[in-house]
């Protein structure tokens, strides 16, 4: 009973300064909900590279072009060095590489009706399906025919899926990238976010993407697959001793191109989203704690302005307990508010910017408002010990 009362009184107090009580809760709500944002996306996305992980296995080498100099300077742009006929040599000369798949990516823009999509368009061979395990889930992908006859057919991503068809099927449909007609065969499954998103991609065969919408002849990488993990070594010394010959480079020049394990490469893209969502909680955090310095501000003005109430209480009978009491119910209210506020606030940002819903779950929910819970203890713990030792004749005196 005691304590539906001090909450009564603890939610009339929210209402007798209301800009003040917005004020805190921000505080709150913004760091509670970037903790919980960041850690369920983060959690979501690791899980999903760890699917990626344990579907591509620790054999397949990615090989791309390396990066050019200029007066000895290394600068960003890459090299462009990697042929076809090399991915061939590297699958037909090596005894340990049991597939060498050729890929070119490119910008292009995907329309349907009148829905258009700016997204990557990445031209490969039938191989692709097996050495990256990436099978679609409706359709099929494109043929060694359809590769030779330079075929204008198509694979969507899960993203460009959504955005030019909804939830509508797309294969047989017919769509434009770059001005040709492509007819949808296959459409593949998502696979999540990470720094670049997978999903938005259009897969075209490599004759095409080169000869019908790019009119290239190189390649932007290879995906090399090694009979086992174990022949990393032999695979790195074929592909090196291929390549070098092809460009022609002296024993003392550097590679021009670069070779690595592409679960490494997925497990280092896994780092790099780690601590980014390390600094977003140091940040979040951090709001959370001026959210608590602000609920400690609030009470203590709060105790002040209330002195003469908490001598009158004191003089009818109520305990310092009650008082203190009174006052740290307040305060835990402020803060399991500020929680809710700030899981409503999750699930509204990641709606409006990504057009989901976010299902958070129950025991991350559960831990939001014990986080809240304790900052609000511990935010006005000092000032409810202050209002509970004032003095009565002090406190009845003041004016």
């Amino acid at each position: 009973m005691i304590i539906l009362e001090n909450i009564l009184m603890a939610l009339q107090s929210l209402k007798t300064n209301p800009l003040r009580s917005v004020l805190t809760l921000t505080g709150i709500a913004v760091g509670i909900g970037a903790v919980l944002y960041v850690v369920i996306l983060g959690n979501i996305t690791q899980q999903r590279i760890n699917d990626r992980l344990e579907s591509l296995g620790s054999n397949v080498l990615l090989i791309r072009p390396g990066y050019s100099h200029m007066r000895g300077v290394r600068t960003a742009q890459n090299v462009i060095n990697l042929k076809w006929d090399e991915a061939k040599e590297i699958k037909t000369t090596s005894d340990v590489i049991i597939a060498a798949v050729p890929r070119y990516t490119g910008q292009g823009v995907a329309e349907f009706k009148d829905q258009n999509w700016s997204t990557r368009v990445t031209g490969t061979t039938p191989e692709y399906e097996t050495v990256n395990n990436d099978h679609p889930i409706e359709g099929r992908f494109f043929s060694e025919d359809e590769l030779n006859r330079r075929a204008c057919v198509c694979l969507l991503g899960a993203t460009v899926h959504e955005k030019l068809f909804g939830n509508h099927s797309p294969i047989g449909e017919s769509i434009i990238i770059n001005s040709k007609r492509f007819t949808v065969i296959g459409l593949l499954g998502a696979k999540g976010e990470s720094w670049h998103n997978p999903d938005d991609v259009v897969f075209v065969p490599l004759t095409t993407a080169q000869e019908r919408l790019y009119g290239v002849d190189y390649l932007s990488s290879i995906l090399a697959q090694m009979r086992s993990a174990d022949d990393y070594d032999e695979s790195l010394f074929d592909i090196e001793t291929i390549l070098r010959r092809n460009h022609r480079l002296r024993s003392d020049d550097e590679n021009d191109f670069r070779v690595r394990r592409q679960d490494l490469f997925l497990s280092a893209v896994q780092e790099t989203n780690q601590e980014i969502a390390n600094f977003i909680i140091i940040i979040a955090l951090m709001s959370l704690t001026v959210g608590g310095i602000g609920i400690a501000n609030v009470m203590l003005v709060t105790v002040t302005e209330r002195t003469r109430e908490i001598g009158l209480r004191r003089a009818i009978g109520a305990k310092k307990f009650h008082i203190l009491t009174q006052f740290l119910v307040e305060a835990v209210i402020l803060g399991i508010i500020g929680g809710i506020l700030g899981t409503v606030g999750c699930m509204g940002f990641n709606y409006f910017f990504t057009g989901n819903g976010l299902s958070i779950p129950l025991n991350w929910v559960g831990y939001s408002f014990i986080i809240c819970s304790g900052i609000g203890s511990i935010a006005g713990l000092y000032p409810a010990f202050q209002a509970a030792n004032k003095n009565v004749i002090d406190a009845l005196r003041y004016e």
